[in-house]
């Protein structure tokens, strides 16, 4: 299987990264016919958790097909990754993914896992519905944290009250030192029973990430210590960055690939180049982040007209040139 977009680099150099391009652009692009109103949706995994309309909550069944703002979507990587484009704000669509999620999980196995970063991603949140599943049996934890701020436990704790999660599921990272953290909460994640723990890493059922315009995501971001520490097994990392504002930590890029579903939001127009470069995989090993999340079953990117648009630029160079 080709990974495409450096979710699971495998030798550098030009080389290497043409014939990931060429292989998307050849026979794994999957277009589908433009309309003004979402197209329904369709699997783009092979195999792990996909829920089918079947298994979606009652809320997609009555929501009209009028406020599901996504325009097109395509798989990048034959079985695992998937991008969705959306016309304007898609957090409804977002809190839709979670409801899934969360009730196919429950009903599987009593519980279900999400992992959250800060900031928008974690804002859209509070339009879920507080009858979208039972937030009684949601155990929230936080992919990146600064220390000694806390914003990411603040402001998910507004959230997730109003939806009715217990605050003792809602798991910060805890005090102490950004090592002592990272040591105590890799602990917690190698133990919670909501956390699947059968292989080598703990996998979430769901982690949402955002993303920023140089390609980090969470406090991983472009050539630093953390994202370096790719493949060495860690869980959490303890970390120093001026870009996340002093300390911080962190779950590894390889607890994110672990996770059973990742979804990374990359919207506006701010974003078009870093979404074209992790789409495309023409980076350097740790040059981008966001496009080397490659999770477990299936990796889906949250993307709207204007940060996709460099991305299609692209692809009708590539596709002219073959031509």
């Amino acid at each position: 299987r080709v990974v495409l977009g450096g979710g699971r680099w495998a030798g550098g150099g030009a080389e290497g990264r043409t014939r990931r391009t060429k292989t998307k652009l050849d026979s794994l692009r999957r277009r589908r016919d433009r309309s003004p109103t979402m197209l329904a949706l369709l699997s783009c995994s092979a195999s792990g958790l996909v829920f089918s309309p079947a298994m979606r909550p009652a809320v997609h069944a009555v929501r009209p097909p009028v406020s599901m703002a996504a325009v097109d979507e395509f798989t990048i990587s034959k079985d695992i990754k998937c991008v969705r484009i959306f016309e304007g704000d898609y957090s409804v669509d977002l809190c839709d993914e979670v409801a899934a999620a969360g009730t196919a999980c429950i009903a599987n196995k009593g519980s279900f896992s999400l992992c959250i970063p800060g900031g928008s991603v974690v804002a859209a949140l509070a339009k879920m519905p507080t009858d979208a599943f039972d937030f009684t049996k949601m155990h929230v934890f936080f992919a990146n944290e600064k220390i000694p701020s806390y914003p990411c436990l603040n402001g998910a704790l507004e959230i997730t009250k109003a939806l009715g999660v217990p605050e003792d599921q809602v798991h910060g990272v805890g005090k102490g030192s950004p090592a002592e953290i990272a040591e105590s909460y890799a602990a917690l994640l190698k133990s919670h029973s909501s956390i699947d723990n059968s292989g080598a890493m703990p996998s979430v059922d769901m982690l949402l990430l955002g993303t920023g315009p140089d390609g980090h995501c969470g406090c991983l971001f472009p050539d630093s210590p953390e994202i370096k520490a790719s493949g060495s097994g860690k869980i959490v990392l303890a970390g120093n960055d001026d870009r996340a504002n002093g300390d911080f930590v962190a779950v590894s890029l390889d607890f994110m690939n672990a996770a059973k579903v990742a979804i990374v939001s990359a919207a506006g127009s701010g974003r078009a180049p870093m979404v074209a470069q992790a789409l495309s995989g023409d980076y350097g090993r740790f040059d981008c982040p966001a496009g080397m999340v490659d999770a477990a079953e299936e990796t889906i990117w949250f993307t709207d007209k204007e940060s996709i648009a460099e991305f299609d630029e692209f692809d009708e160079e590539e596709e002219e040139e073959e031509a």
